[in-house]
């Protein structure tokens, strides 16, 4: 039976010492006080390189697997029937309810980030879905690897229309009226970040202390960006030495359709620039390179003048929009600018299948492009009555945005609907 340990902010360098405690789910504000304790005693420091008495121990995260929640799994297992009634299933009691306490934690961690410890809001957890790391050492002595332990951390959940379930159904009345605070048609309440989503580990050694004295210690620079956020790949020990003993170096955010920074159509909320430079700035996130591609001719004045002055010296406009191949195609971008060590955001939105559908492709069948990107935003157009004002009728189904969305989190990248 697995054990559970639920970290925040605060436990971030609290020591993987197995023998010493035990954890559970259900005792988790007893667990963030007896692992932040421990913080005092200890000062072990883990990147990739890390120090045991019997050596240097070379250590990785790598992507583990995607595991469904029980309510995600229900309406993936379901969704060709749920296909032409989704507002009137999340209108249900049952489905209801779930989509209360998930969109109430979800806009608490968006606001305040893991570090609130004492949340009444946490046991909405177990409805949100989990990527999973694995963390594995080897002695470069011994040549001996040993798995040291595992991590999940949460995701908003696949359900619904795959956005805000309170923005495009009908409005019930006797719901309360905090819920539809900031449901605004383009609402982005439903998405969880890395940076802000709680996170836990299982523990796979046990008594093995001298083994596993490591913190899980995000990066110097950011506190928030963790080390399986940008090292989620299983790099050979032998083969990939610079990577392993690389710490996290660029944080890059490219944003495909992405109109003026502060605007889109004269709509301040649906702006994918400014929303996530407030963002991921809210968790002491700075990008270092932003590269934007719109087709809609932009005047460059105003393009300009909306760049913070912390974005403007890093941010590049491409104004003539992204093809599928050659120079104009963000991949080809990506590889020449990104490293397996840098923490890569992408969103897609430009509203052109006859580009967006290769692009994908080449997501979901090339690794190389895959293994770059660590979080991820699409929007993607089906055919579904409630969106069929917005999208008309596009050839796929609800179902497909299911399959290809759970694709993408099955190869480590946290996948996110775009509103």
């Amino acid at each position: 039976m697995p054990l559970w340990t639920y970290m925040t902010i605060s436990t971030l360098s609290a020591i993987f010492i197995i023998s010493v405690f035990q954890c559970s789910w259900s005792k988790a504000s007893d667990i963030s006080e007896r692992c932040a304790s421990m913080n005092s005693t200890t000062n072990f420091r883990v990147n990739f390189l890390v120090n045991s008495k019997k050596g240097n121990k070379k250590c990785r995260w790598y992507f583990l697997k995607y595991k469904q929640s029980e309510w995600e799994n229900y309406w993936f297992s379901n969704i060709e029937q749920f296909q032409n009634n989704v507002c009137e299933l999340l209108g249900n009691a049952y489905h209801g309810k779930k989509a209360i306490l998930t969109l109430e934690r979800l806009k608490e961690l968006q606001t305040f980030g893991r570090n609130r410890t004492r949340s009444n809001k946490r046991e909405a957890d177990k409805l949100l879905s989990r990527m999973f790391y694995r963390m594995e050492c080897i002695n470069p002595h011994t040549k001996v690897l040993v798995q040291v332990a595992e991590v999940s951390q949460v995701i908003e959940p696949l359900v619904g229309l795959l956005r805000d379930p309170f923005t495009i159904c009908r409005r019930n009345n006797s719901l309360s009226a905090f819920i539809y605070e900031g449901a605004e048609l383009q609402s982005k309440r439903f998405l969880l970040l890395s940076i802000a989503a709680p996170f836990y580990i299982h523990w796979l050694l046990q008594n093995e202390e001298n083994t596993v004295k490591n913190s899980i210690q995000s990066s110097r620079l950011y506190k928030n960006l963790l080390p399986w956020m940008y090292q989620r790949d299983k790099i050979s020990f032998s083969d990939a030495k610079s990577q392993l003993d690389t710490p996290n170096e660029l944080n890059i955010l490219i944003d495909l359709g992405s109109s003026y920074f502060q605007h889109w159509d004269a709509d301040n909320n649906s702006a994918a620039g400014l929303w996530s430079y407030e963002q991921y700035k809210r968790f002491g996130i700075q990008f270092d390179r932003i590269i934007a591609f719109e087709k809609v001719p932009l005047d460059p004045r105003t393009a300009w003048d909306q760049l913070p002055e912390d974005v403007f010296p890093y941010y590049t406009l491409i104004n003539v929009g992204c093809e599928a191949t050659g120079k104009f195609s963000p991949w080809v971008i990506l590889k020449r600018i990104a490293k397996l060590h840098d923490h890569v955001v992408v969103k897609l939105d430009i509203d052109v299948p006859s580009i967006e559908g290769p692009l994908i492709d080449q997501l979901l069948n090339d690794s190389s492009i895959n293994s770059l990107i660590d979080e991820a935003f699409f929007e993607h157009h089906i055919s579904v009555r409630e969106m069929q004002a917005y999208w008309g009728n596009p050839p796929e189904k609800l179902k497909d945005s299911f399959v290809l969305f759970t694709k993408l989190r099955q190869l480590g990248i946290r996948m996110h609907s775009w509103p």
